[in-house]
């Protein structure tokens, strides 16, 4: 009886070795996938694997020093800091619908996260807030450099930065132009959409060409354009082969329709500019007619290689 005991007990074992050794690799497989998942759900709270300012516990985010991993800002909803955290050691945060920034290096908070309900990164010692729908600027002590004076206008986490000494704001008319670290227009607020450079600003309004612009406002050239497309016009031709009719595209060689901003002019093959970007689109009808569609998106005109309107289509 002790015997069948035995023989059943080890039996039983066989089978536990057997089990265990089949399931370790599906073991093995779900631990991995559960340490993925949970480097998932710390990123999606931004905490970073190694030397990261943030930190993930007990359903929280913090701020935290990097090298010391004492917390700074508890508690908070996102927050935007830069890579190089050497050089740029302020964080902006988000905490109960709030703006704040802190130095993690110093460990010291800038500005609480209790007055501002929009607020953009640090660039050049400065960052952009916004506060009963204007911007300031506050600088690395949390104390307002720019005043109240710049419209906002919806802009992204992106904009309002400052580089080489200028940054882009808007007028009360939204209308936008380039000031200083000292909160002056250095290119007036005239244009609705500027690029900046080192030297110079590309500036563009609605249905103009653009200007090359210093920043003492004079403009270097005139006339930008962005690029230039080929125009194409359907002609009827035979086929040698089946003698049937058929339409082709034909490439017209002496015009052209360039692109400035979100307009189109029409330019002939020397350059020559045959009407200003006042068009949405323009199309061949035939080497010398050409369909334009106006800026309501749905009227079009016809137009000669003059740029003189011949008839209205719709």
């Amino acid at each position: 009886m002790e015997k069948e005991g035995n023989k059943h007990l080890k039996i039983i074992l066989a089978l536990i070795v057997i089990a265990i050794v089949a399931l370790t690799p599906v073991l093995i497989h779900a631990i991995r996938q559960y340490k993925e998942k949970q480097k998932e759900y710390s990123y999606a709270y931004g905490e970073e694997p190694n030397d990261g300012p943030v930190s993930y516990s007990k359903d929280k985010s913090n701020i935290i020093n990097p090298k010391t991993k004492e917390v700074i800002v508890e508690d908070i909803e996102w927050c935007h800091y830069s890579d190089n955290k050497d050089e740029d050691p302020i964080v902006l945060f988000a905490k109960k619908g709030k703006r704040g920034f802190c130095n993690i290096v110093t460990n010291e908070i800038i500005v609480p996260a209790t007055t501002y309900t929009k607020a953009w990164e640090f660039s050049e010692g400065l960052a952009a807030v916004e506060k009963d729908g204007y911007i300031g600027f506050v600088n690395t002590k949390g104390k307002v450099a720019i005043k109240f004076k710049y419209s906002y206008r919806g802009n992204r986490l992106t904009e309002f930065v400052f580089h080489h000494g200028h940054c882009i704001v808007a007028d009360s008319s939204n209308k936008i132009g380039v000031i200083d670290h000292k909160g002056r227009w250095v290119i007036k607020p005239l244009y609705d959409d500027i690029h900046l450079a080192k030297d110079y600003a590309i500036v563009y309004k609605d249905g103009e060409f653009k200007k090359q612009i210093d920043f003492n406002g004079n403009v270097v050239q005139d006339g930008i354009i962005d690029y230039i497309n080929n125009i194409y016009y359907e002609e009827t031709y035979t086929d040698l082969q089946s003698g049937k009719k058929d339409v082709g595209d034909v490439l017209n060689p002496d015009f052209y329709e360039y692109r400035v901003g979100c307009y189109s002019g029409l330019i002939n093959s020397k350059g020559e500019i045959i009407t200003p970007p006042i068009y949405t689109n323009i199309t061949g009808i035939s080497p010398t007619l050409f369909k334009a569609q106006l800026q309501d998106w749905n009227s079009i005109v016809i137009i000669d290689q003059k740029g003189k309107v011949i008839s209205k289509v719709s």
